[in-house]
């Protein structure tokens, strides 16, 4: 009787092509993880940054209407302008805008601020993804007497 005897220390195509496919399926799926934990990084990146833009517009506008006799508010063109009369009689406008945000304001009239308090909308977009926007809400309010 012969026994043959092989020598089985290699491998053979399929194995190897079978392995490559094998690691290249993980491989793109790993990837894939890689990327979308990316995109949704720079979203919430984008998004807070939006919010601190419309958060500061805010608190200016706040601190404008808290110290002047009169506030008007204009939005177009993706800035919001407040035109104001300070507590000397002097007229100011101040232009909030921005060139990579869209800026834009809901709730905007001709105000006197020493009758009464207003809510006001500040809506913040990216110019590239207006669908990528933020809102912020808030009252613009004054201190009365008695308030002290």
């Amino acid at each position: 009787m012969i026994f043959l005897i092989r020598d089985e220390r290699g491998l053979t195509l399929v194995e190897l092509l079978a392995t490559i496919t094998i690691l290249s399926i993980i491989g793109i799926v790993i990837w894939n993880v890689f990327i979308q934990g990316n995109k949704v990084s720079q979203k919430s990146m984008s998004k807070n940054s939006m919010e601190q833009e419309a958060n500061l517009v805010i608190t200016n506008l706040t601190s404008i209407f808290q110290t002047s006799k009169q506030f008007q508010l204009a939005s177009s063109n993706c800035q919001i302008s407040v035109t104001f009369t300070k507590q000397d009689n002097t007229v100011q406008t101040q232009v909030f805008t921005n060139a990579q945000l869209c800026y834009s304001a809901t709730n905007i009239s001709s105000i006197n601020p020493g009758e009464t308090d207003v809510n006001l909308s500040i809506t913040v977009s990216d110019r590239k993804d207006i669908n990528n926007q933020v809102t912020i809400s808030s009252l613009l309010y004054r201190l009365k007497d008695g308030d002290i």
